[in-house]
């Protein structure tokens, strides 16, 4: 990555060689001593010397590979890998009217949702849940496994919803999860409100008008405060950028008649939740909506220091044993 720490050691590990050379042949403080011959020849004073000059040798290389592997260090190696990754070019939002009215329900498609989920195959899928208030809960994205556990946590929600609360072992903390940011003083189950922010919650909306989108939205229509935007106006909106909406719907819904209509004029479909087979076409219908596949390529830096450090730490133990023997 740093490819001008090499450029700076390559004259370092150059230069290094000829101080030491240079250092060995600096005359040094010494003792005169006559007629040393008889020791010169000596066959066990000639191995002491070979074996001083073959640790000097050795302590040499392990300073020399130390400096130098520390520079490839410093440089930072790393490991570039470039591929290409087919996604699907769908995006899918999953909107969920999260008011008291609408646990039951909510908690009986979570299965079902998850089932979607996994047949999933490069496609985007994201989360946002409503009250008074919308909450992005899991921003567009291909990590399934994060989605397929944020439906999990929505279950448990719901589920603690249909419980009581003179349980002595409920989960207020389960509970109030899905509220956390989705209340509001101008009231409750704002479904105009909340497909409306669910829809401009899709990056690119305007620049981007190639890209599949649909969005599922759970709700039974009963509207509890002041709506700045309606549900007739959120699917007009929905209609006018090409995003298509699959209501998903209790057995009773307010206004259902008008709320089926709105539905499906934006290409969607209307869905009342009364048994499998229900589900399964849902499934079917998301399904078949339009996508296609691009192609995109990506780069991937991976660190790989660790053979480097593994050389230099070798490196530095040599010099460290050798080069207090031989004091070089």
């Amino acid at each position: 990555m740093y490819r001008w720490v090499i450029y700076i050691g390559l004259p370092v590990l150059i230069i290094l060689p000829f101080v030491v050379i240079r250092k060995g042949k600096k005359d040094k403080p010494h003792v005169k001593a006559a007629n040393a011959s008889y020791v010169m020849d000596n066959p066990s004073f000639k191995r002491r010397i070979i074996i001083y000059k073959i640790m000097r040798v050795l302590a040499f290389v392990g300073l020399w590979g130390a400096i130098a592997f520390c520079f490839i260090m410093i440089s930072r190696p790393v490991e570039v890998k470039t591929y290409s990754e087919t996604l699907r070019n769908r995006d899918i939002f999953l909107c969920m009217d999260i008011s008291g009215s609408m646990d039951e329900l909510n908690y009986e498609i979570c299965d079902d949702l998850k089932e979607i989920v996994n047949g999933l195959d490069g496609e985007r899928f994201g989360i946002t849940i409503f009250c008074g208030k919308s909450v992005v809960l899991v921003p567009l994205t291909t990590d399934y496994d994060y989605v397929l556990s944020e439906i999990d946590r929505l279950k448990d929600s719901f589920q603690s919803g249909l419980s009581t609360f003179w349980y002595t072992d409920f989960d207020y903390e389960s509970y109030y999860y899905t509220y956390a940011g989705t209340l509001s003083d101008y009231g409750s189950s704002l479904i105009g409100d909340g497909l409306a922010s669910c829809l401009f919650d899709f990056p690119g909306l305007k620049e981007d008008s190639e890209r599949s989108r649909l969005i599922i939205l759970s709700t039974d229509n009963e509207v509890i405060g002041e709506q700045f935007v309606d549900v007739t106006e959120a699917t007009d909106l929905c209609q006018k950028y090409g995003v298509k909406v699959f209501a998903l719907a209790p057995q009773y819904v307010e206004n259902e008649s008008s709320f089926k209509r709105d539905i499906e004029k934006t290409g969607g479909g209307f869905y009342k939740i009364s048994n499998k087979s229900n589900l399964e076409k849902i499934i079917e219908d998301i399904g078949q909506t339009d996508s296609s596949d691009i192609e995109e390529i990506k780069t991937s830096i991976i660190d790989r220091p660790k053979l480097f450090f593994y050389i230099l730490v070798i490196c530095a133990g040599v010099y460290f044993i050798f080069g207090r023997k031989v004091k070089l």
